[in-house]
């Protein structure tokens, strides 16, 4: 069973080093006793800061260089055997570290190719390259006809049509394009990455009549429009292809088990019972498309449709023809989470899941095997310091989860099969999908808001590698100097790139492996990365060849991220008092009714209760701030003996006051009220949308109730801790 103890030694030992600790707090001057990490006592903070500085010490450049160098060995995507033994050897060093970690086995329905192919028909004929160029030096492509590109969930079939180019494939693309006399029906769309999500693309082609898509990254959104290209540089060469999958639907995980786990005799439904893709779908390079692109007459595109390819941008139809055909082999695999469980001494039944994933497209030195070599170097460390005698106060769940690039699968079969648990014990998610993909980029965290404050206290407290800054002051430099560039990943709702920040921005709405925590249960979660925009993402190139010559030479930014990651765990599992903020969380409620407002009255429309309910966020917020005064009181005073576990319980229970039980309308696993589908109050939003009048009324109701029920909480716990 996964919740067995997984630690070899239960006991904790006293040993020199906690006393050391205890030393160190009564030999610290008064005037510095008063220095508090948040939700933690001068004695716990004291033991914390020794603790995270002897972690600090601990991880090593050179174990994250050799992990990395073993996981990137060989192709390693979800359902082959390269995954089951990449998962296998996630577990043999756990093992080698200390812990007992065990293989979650789930079933999903997986797709892999046979072969894909394009041949321009007209109005000349040739051969359209669907592998990558070899790059002298690069031991890893030295096979490239062996990993086409592809597209996860294109059915096997062929088309054969006329090409049109249909810049990001948004309905509002397509009907404007239409508007211009030209008939789609049959079509070949020739489409480009980012924009619009890939199943939404095809799902919007499907609608509109082609008969088949091709897929390309432009340099206007990823190439040498931002420096130099791969193997000189950090970007997309004219060859590469990315990788992507295109499944549609309105939830994640295994496609044949929507909402349940797909466990051992669970129910499944049948492949021709979804709504998967039902047009062929190939990627390309951006040399090949604009090869296609010089090949195109008709209406020249609209200016916010052009590329930065050297070419006017026409929109078609023809005379370039084309003809793809895939062969897809689409069924049922194995996919392998990697469990390891670390019983908390203190509070065994609260939970801090730390995650990455493990699958990759092809050797994924980025995404994700960076993450994985620093998940995988924090255990190590966390096993060397716990000989010492250290222990955390809360379980700690590793948990290397397979299939993420395809469907979320593992992480939301997951949460799916544990969820009653999960919405009892788990305090927080805290996921990291890769480490680094660029130092030159500033690193991208998307959490929670009751998580931000915390992300932000914990980068004062680790260092930059190339800066020499802490990471709070280099990650908020970073922003502000490409705070006008765009990113692949945006910057979140409420950015204003106009104003420069004194603080790192955090994003408000996770995804990636901390998504299914979020949406599905309304936990506090979060994902991170350093440096998100680069050109290497899901291509051949991206392997540790790249990782060594371009990104990460010394592996130091491996061991950042690893701290991070770490330390914001670390602080979760060890408060004396949960540290969720919840007076931060009532602020962003309040831009997103505003936000809402604005657009409702757009619209002609008055958001219903719209008064009472930034009455009810004001309350929120007085309560919240009068509950983090009364926090510090009991820590300040060192009336930790009043502290029980299930003052702890209600304090990261309060986040269920959001969570939705039977889900929105249509989604059933949407139960997060902050954020889903549809956006930041995805209720409200998705009422009015839709221009539904009797239920933006019923959602009114709902989130008004639910702000009411958040004051009484948070009134509940400060008069609690007001009586320690």
């Amino acid at each position: 069973m996964w919740n067995q103890t997984w630690l070899s030694s239960g006991k904790r030992r006293v040993s020199y080093f906690a006393i050391g600790c205890l030393l160190f707090v009564a030999a610290i001057p008064a005037s510095e006793q008063t220095v508090l990490l948040n939700g933690f006592s001068a004695a716990s903070s004291a033991w914390e800061l020794d603790f995270e500085k002897g972690l600090t010490e601990t991880l090593k450049p050179e174990n994250a260089e050799k992990l990395l160098q073993v996981l990137t060995s060989r192709p390693h995507r979800t359902g082959t055997e390269g995954a089951r033994l990449t998962a296998e050897y996630i577990k043999e060093k756990l093992i080698e570290y200390g812990f007992h970690p065990e293989i979650d086995t789930y079933q999903a329905y997986l797709p892999a190719p046979v072969s894909v192919s394009i041949e321009l028909l007209a109005p000349v004929q040739e051969s359209i390259s669907t592998t990558e160029d070899p790059i002298e030096g690069d031991p890893f492509t030295e096979h490239v006809a062996e990993h086409p590109g592809w597209n996860g969930y294109s059915p096997s079939g062929e088309a054969t049509g006329e090409v049109v180019y249909a810049h990001h494939g948004s309905d509002d693309d397509l009907k404007r394009i239409q508007s211009m006399g030209i008939d789609l029906k049959g079509k070949i769309f020739l489409m480009r990455y980012f924009g619009t999500g890939e199943g939404t693309k095809v799902r919007n082609a499907e609608r509109y009549g082609a008969a088949g898509v091709v897929l390309y990254s432009d340099p206007k959104e990823d190439g040498y429009r931002y420096g130099d290209v791969y193997p000189k540089g950090n970007w997309r060469p004219a060859g590469s292809i990315m990788r992507r999958s295109i499944i549609p639907l309105w939830y994640d995980g295994d496609p044949l088990s929507p909402g349940w786990a797909s466990v051992e005799g669970a129910k499944r439904l049948k492949p021709e019972e979804i709504d998967l893709p039902k047009i062929p779908v190939v990627p390309i390079s951006y040399r090949s498309a604009e090869r296609i692109l010089n090949l195109l007459a008709g209406s020249t595109a609209p200016h916010p449709m052009q590329g930065d390819l050297p070419l006017p941008y026409k929109v078609g139809p023809g005379p370039a023809k084309l003809k793809i055909k895939t062969e897809m082999d689409n069924r049922d695999r194995p996919i392998f989470n990697v469990m390891c469980r670390i019983d908390g001494e203190k509070y065994r039944d609260q939970w801090i899941i730390v995650g990455n994933h493990h699958d990759a497209w092809i050797f994924g030195a980025g995404d994700p095997s960076s993450g994985t070599a620093s998940l995988l170097e924090f255990a190590r460390g966390l096993s060397e310091l716990m000989r010492r005698g250290y222990r955390p106060k809360r379980t700690l769940i590793l948990a290397f989860w397979d299939a993420e690039e395809m469907l979320l699968g593992g992480s939301t079969e997951w949460v799916e099969h544990h969820k009653d648990e999960l919405l009892e014990k788990a305090v927080a998610c805290i996921n990291m999908d890769s480490s680094v993909f660029n130092t030159d980029r500033p690193l991208s965290v998307s959490a929670h808001p009751l998580l931000h404050r915390l992300f932000r206290e914990v980068a004062w407290n680790i260092q930059d590698p190339k800066s020499g800054k802490s990471m709070f002051e280099a990650w908020r430099d970073l922003q502000n100097k490409y705070r006008n560039t765009p990113s692949v990943d945006g910057w979140g709702e409420f950015f204003n790139p106009d104003r420069e920040l004194k603080e790192p921005w955090i994003f408000e709405s996770p995804s990636d492996d901390a998504a299914p925590f979020f949406t599905q249960l309304a936990l506090p979660a979060s994902d991170m990365y350093y440096g998100a925009d680069y050109g290497m993402y899901h291509s051949i190139y991206e392997n540790f060849h790249w990782m060594k010559t371009v990104v990460d030479p010394t592996f130091e930014y491996h061991i950042a991220m690893a701290l991070m990651q770490g330390f914001v765990s670390l602080r979760l599992a060890n408060s004396d008092l949960i540290q969720l903020d919840y007076a931060g969380e009532a602020n962003y409620w309040r831009l997103a009714y505003r936000a809402l407002a604005e657009t409702a009255m757009s619209k002609g429309v008055k958001l219903p209760l719209l008064q009472q309910a930034m009455s009810q966020i004001d309350l929120w917020e007085k309560e919240a701030q009068a509950l983090d005064r009364a926090k510090s009181q009991v820590l300040q005073n060192g009336k930790t003996d009043g502290i029980t576990a299930e003052l702890n319980r209600k304090l990261y229970l309060a986040a269920r006051d959001f969570y939705l039980a039977g889900g929105q309308s249509g989604l059933p696993t949407d139960r997060n009220l902050w954020s889903g589908s549809d956006g930041l109050l995805p209720g409200l939003t998705g009422a009015l949308v839709k221009g539904d009048a009797k239920n933006l009324e019923r959602q009114a109701i709902l989130y008004l109730n639910a702000l009411k029920k958040r004051v009484n909480t948070l009134r509940s716990l400060r008069a609690h801790l007001e009586s320690l």
